[in-house]
């Protein structure tokens, strides 16, 4: 369905429904796009959020709006960034994918949301706005992303560019690790009949070619096949 991406005041969106981003403690999260609604919906609002008791990362529940120009609203749990191996691109996906299902089934037709896990800690934002557009296409709701900054903002009007890769790092039981130039590094399973790609935001020194004498080095052949899975692979 169609989607756009502004930087107005979610407030002033005529829209049937809002969403805002919760900690685990179900406080809002601390960004201008979910502290604008935090302080229109003020102590009945987190009084209504606190209601829910708990919201598992990756799910969202409609919450009582009170007194916000909103017919409906959503406490949505995004996920932070972790390791990049807790499966936090997967968890994102599903934030939004409850966050919309939820949002249909209430019969709504319109959504103004912030871009989920945008600004959380190490969480790629080009990925992370990557995952929000692809879920946005696929949902049956006509989506309103506010950005939080002029940054995020100008980011999402860029096509997504899928990170290159600058170097290979080493190899560590049954993973290869790559240095990509958005400074992040792929992790790639090295066995023939697994084709797994995870993006992580550090390497350990055990990944340091040489590190483990008793770990020969890998031929340039297996390299270059793990480096085109790397490019055939969508994350």
């Amino acid at each position: 369905m169609p989607y756009r991406v502004t930087q107005e005041d979610i407030l002033s969106q005529s829209v049937d429904a809002a969403a805002v981003s919760v900690e685990i403690s179900l406080e809002v999260s601390p960004f201008s796009v979910c502290r604008a609604i935090a302080e229109a919906g003020g102590a009945a609002l987190s009084a209504a959020i606190r209601e829910a008791r708990f919201i598992p990362v990756g799910s969202a529940v409609e919450v009582d709006p009170g007194p916000l120009p909103f017919p409906h609203l959503f406490a949505v749990a995004a996920p932070i960034w972790l390791t990049g191996k807790a499966n936090e691109f997967l968890a994102l996906r599903r934030a939004y994918q409850s966050l919309f299902a939820a949002a249909s089934t209430a019969g709504c037709r319109s959504l103004a949301l912030p871009f989920l896990s945008a600004l959380r800690y190490r969480f790629p934002r080009d990925e992370a706005i990557k995952i929000a557009f692809s879920e946005a296409e696929k949902a049956a709701l006509d989506l309103v992303f506010v950005a939080d900054t002029p940054e995020l903002f100008a980011l999402s009007q860029k096509p997504y560019r899928k990170p290159k890769i600058v170097s290979y790092v080493g190899w560590y039981r049954d993973h290869a690790l790559f240095e990509l130039d958005n400074g992040l590094f792929a992790r790639v399973d090295i066995r023939p009949e697994i084709t797994d790609v995870t993006p992580i935001p550090y390497f350990e020194a055990c990944y340091r070619v040489g590190n483990n004498p008793l770990q020969p080095p890998l031929p340039d052949a297996e390299i270059a096949r793990l480096r085109r899975i790397y490019e055939e692979n969508d994350w």
